[in-house]
């Protein structure tokens, strides 16, 4: 049977058991579950943490590569263990961000980011303009001020509220579709579709990216 790694490159448990409960594998495939080691970060906020969790992860990666028929790295970001990954394997590999990015295009429209803490905007910002070459379809990126494991920890009053008001910023600017721009993020799009309502498409890139991975397993990329 064909199986997925679905990779939380920082070490938050709580990040991973969230994954757990929103992905459900199609029939004929397998999801299997990784989790950053202890001592990495436990979120990841900056080019720093990004860089520091890829050390940390990538050699624990390494002896599963034979394992999976394709990887999916967690992390809403240009993570830099996507393309570690990749020199170590010619199998599929995806970051939830482009991922999500893909699948916003071929919805239609502009799309936007609705993210975490404020130097995501930046940072997501010129990794969409270095992923597609130009920004014409793309509406920018929001914070909500929150950390990742604020998404969790926080009341959930406070974090619906807060990805809300992201929410309406981006269709502000003209998104027609939103991305949740924090693997923690996962199964909260109804923060969105009640801030802006359901005709705005909400896409979840640790969905998007396992449905791209079982389509490119099924086409025979493994």
């Amino acid at each position: 049977m064909p199986s997925i790694l679905v990779i939380n490159p920082n070490s938050s448990c709580s990040v991973s058991d969230t994954l757990k409960e929103v992905l459900e594998p199609p029939a004929g495939f397998a999801y299997d579950f990784f989790t950053g080691p202890k001592g990495g970060p436990l979120q990841i906020d900056s080019v720093t943490t990004e860089i520091t969790s890829a050390a940390n992860c990538l050699p624990a990666l390494i002896p599963l590569l034979d394992k999976y028929d394709g990887f999916l790295v967690a992390c809403y970001s240009d993570h830099p263990l996507v393309h570690c990954l990749k020199e170590q394997t010619s199998k599929p590999v995806l970051g939830i961000f482009q991922a999500s990015v893909l699948h916003s295009l071929a919805l239609g429209g502009k799309f936007a980011i609705v993210t975490t803490v404020q130097i995501w905007e930046v940072l997501l910002d010129d990794a969409v303009r270095a992923f597609l070459g130009s920004d014409t379809l793309f509406a920018g990126t929001f914070s909500t001020g929150l950390g990742v494991l604020e998404l969790h920890g926080l009341s959930p009053e406070i974090v619906n509220q807060r990805i809300g008001e992201a929410a309406i910023k981006a269709v502000a600017n003209g998104a027609k579709a939103i991305c949740l721009g924090c693997a923690g993020m996962a199964g909260m799009e109804e923060a969105i579709t009640k801030a802006v309502g359901d005709k705005i498409k909400v896409v979840d890139g640790v969905v998007a990216g396992v449905e791209l991975l079982v389509g490119l397993i099924r086409s025979g990329y493994k």
